[in-house]
């Protein structure tokens, strides 16, 4: 009776590990699977992926966290400054913390490579049940940050990612003590979809 139980112990053993294992490539190739539906969804519009490098780090506001302003989110825009965009430029919502990171294909792969001036504004908005998603209003950082034909003139806000990305940019916006731009430029950044 003991040698029945040793024999039924190691082929449970034995039945898990094959289980686990089968368990574990599939999870591999379904990520393969992935990768090869977007590059064959990609290759059917005509389109191809495009090299991609991070773009990530933190903001602060006045020395401090963004916190948590509810729906209202802390966003970070890339304006590419020699292809402006056509459509919507590439964004990403701050944490609680500041933190932010950009996906283009995959978690924090970033942005296609570029020259892209950084803008900042504070949007009310996210995910709506029965109405339109985005973010608009009024920019919370009083249209200071938002313009991207302002911003590519300041040294501290162009970011050249034509060959390798970074993971931790820094950026403190001063904001306490200025006067709020009340009439932004055409391109500054007044509602993300």
């Amino acid at each position: 009776m003991l040698r029945n139980t040793r024999v039924l112990n190691r082929a449970s053993v034995i039945g898990a590990a094959v289980a686990t294992l089968g368990l574990a490539l599939s999870g591999c190739s379904r990520s393969q699977s992935a990768n090869l539906a977007l590059d064959n969804a990609l290759a059917a519009s005509g389109a191809h992926k495009e090299s991609v490098v991070p773009f990530a780090g933190n903001i602060t506001i006045d020395g401090g966290s963004p916190g948590d302003m509810g729906v209202v989110r802390t966003l970070v825009v890339l304006w590419d400054t020699k292809n402006p965009p056509k459509g919507m430029p590439f964004y990403a919502a701050c944490d609680e913390d500041g933190t932010f990171e950009f996906h283009t294909y995959d978690r924090a792969d970033g942005v296609p490579t570029g020259n892209y001036a950084v803008c900042f504004v504070q949007l009310e908005g996210g995910l709506r049940i029965g109405g339109p998603s985005g973010w608009r209003g009024k920019d919370r950082l009083n249209n200071l940050c938002s313009d991207p034909d302002k911003n590519k003139e300041d040294k501290d806000l162009v970011v050249d990612l034509s060959h390798k990305g970074n993971s931790d940019w820094h950026y403190d916006l001063k904001i306490a003590g200025r006067e709020p731009v009340e009439n932004p430029g055409a391109n500054a950044i007044k509602a993300l979809h």
